[in-house]
């Protein structure tokens, strides 16, 4: 009975035009914007922000399922699991492709999580293919359209997507300087970097940007940065014995983007002018890329699409090995006025996209000296310099003879270890750090740091000595 009134409650909003029905199994509904138009100010303050930071939750896998789930382990998340894709009006389609995937894991998990329900299985969930709506076409017109709009989805349509009011999201476009933290840390080389840091609301619809409207979005195969399957490692190996090696380093390289850089290069990838435009000013902060957001390093590489592929054709016909890691471009070749031919094609694709060269980084590396891409030696074989194999060296005797020093740096430790012994093969190790040495040091902190742990979190502890690459890239880097 109660049941029959809710219905008929939902199904005079449907009527009125104030809800959808996005699911009509399971008879779920989302607000529409006229809808959204009736819930009081102090209504919709409380839904946003609520909505915004379990989305933030969601996201990185962090929201618990109730306790007759059991614990969820990362790896167990429903987050993972193949719910089925469902299309407005249709019946589901097979399993859902997941908004992004990264080492085989999705994000944004199942509907039943969004809407904090936890007696439903996986199996009898569904994943949306627009968050909170079936499609964009449906979440066009729950804003009054018929379709999709002509420019494109904008503001409105990517509000109701997220669940939140347009008023929110137009906030972040019109204030941005509230929505960052702005910090500085110190560089590896020297000097300061100055980081933007988007906040919860500024960070949450630019992981939507990032999942449901930049993924899709072509990157240049010779674009080794922020790519699945690429790494320091890939980008290094391409240009290994080669006679030349010249390095290119751009000053500033996300600030210097400029909002309508990023506008007119998403138009040339086939975005709508309306999409276009929202996906630039919801990306730029202080008139350029910002340093920290997760929308500027897929940006850059789609900013970057024309001139990696103009470099790329002009390298290969000169018989020169082209690559880009974000902003260290590296040509590789056994002519040096072919290297130098493509150095300068590389200055005029740059300077058309308001770049410019930092030229106390941009040298040419010859045969007796030793060439060095995103800081791995190339001469002979890839592998990381001298100076951080002596230094993690050093790091792992240390940690072997007092390993209750590094318990609290056990993970920094483990996945630089991981990022130096992912160079080695069969055939060849890496400098005085045998595979061996290196786990008895980690071995040694593990047992340090086990004897320290409570016995339910010792389950936290990975009993594989080396975590994957990308981990140790980062924490050697």
């Amino acid at each position: 009975m109660h049941a029959e009134k809710i219905r008929e409650v939902l199904d005079g909003w449907a009527s009125s035009g104030d809800i959808l029905c996005v699911h009509k199994r399971y008879l779920l509904y989302s607000l529409t914007r006229q809808g959204d138009g009736k819930l009081s100010a102090p209504e919709r303050k409380v839904r946003d922000r609520t909505r915004m930071f379990l989305l933030k939750d969601l996201r990185s896998a962090s929201l618990r399922a109730s306790e007759v789930w059991g614990i969820e382990q990362a790896d167990d998340s429903s987050a993972v699991s193949h719910g089925m894709a469902v299309q407005e009006d249709e019946r589901p389609i097979g399993a859902a492709v997941s908004p992004r995937r990264r080492d085989g894991r999705a994000y944004w998990p199942l509907l039943s999580k969004q809407l904090l329900v936890g007696s439903s299985s996986p199996s009898s969930d569904t994943r949306f293919r627009f968050l909170s709506f079936s499609s964009v076409r449906s979440c066009s017109q729950a804003c009054g359209y018929a379709d999709i709009p002509e420019g494109g989805i904008g503001l409105n349509e990517i509000s109701l997507a997220l669940g939140v009011s347009p008023r929110i999201v137009g906030l972040l476009l019109r204030r941005p300087e509230s929505h960052y933290r702005v910090f500085q840390i110190p560089k590896a080389g020297g000097g300061l970097r100055e980081i933007h840091a988007p906040r919860t609301f500024m960070k949450v619809t630019q992981h939507f940007i990032l999942d449901y409207l930049l993924r899709r979005l072509k990157v240049h195969p010779a674009a080794t940065a922020y790519s699945i399957g690429c790494s320091i490692r890939h980008n290094a190996e391409i240009h290994v014995r080669r006679r030349y090696v010249a390095n290119i380093d751009v000053t500033n390289f996300f600030g210097s983007l400029s909002t309508s850089v990023v506008y007119d290069r998403l138009i040339a990838v086939g975005l709508m002018k309306n999409t276009a435009a929202f996906i630039a000013r919801i990306s730029s902060f202080m008139g350029g890329l910002p340093q920290g957001a997760p929308t500027s390093a897929a940006l850059s590489n789609i900013c970057l699409y024309a001139a990696d592929d103009v470099l790329q054709a002009e390298s290969t016909v000169r018989q020169v090995t082209y690559s880009r890691y974000a902003d260290d471009i590296t040509f590789s070749g056994d002519d040096l006025g072919a290297v130098q031919a493509c150095m300068a094609i590389a200055r005029r694709e740059l300077s058309a996209l308001g770049l410019t060269l930092n030229t106390d980084k941009t040298r040419v590396f010859g045969p007796s000296s030793r060439q060095v891409v995103t800081g791995v030696v190339v001469n002979e074989h890839a592998q990381p310099a001298r100076k951080e194999r002596r230094r993690l060296r050093a790091m792992l005797h240390h940690a072997g003879t007092a390993p209750d020093e590094f318990v609290a740096q056990f993970d920094i430790l483990q996945g630089k270890s991981s990022y130096m012994l992912s160079y080695s093969t069969p055939e060849r190790g890496i400098g005085a750090l045998p595979e061996k040495y290196v786990e008895d040091a980690l071995a040694a902190v593990r047992a340090a740091r086990k004897k320290g742990l409570p016995a339910a979190d010792e389950s936290s502890l990975s009993s594989a000595p080396f975590d994957n690459e990308n981990r140790g890239r980062d924490a050697i880097s």
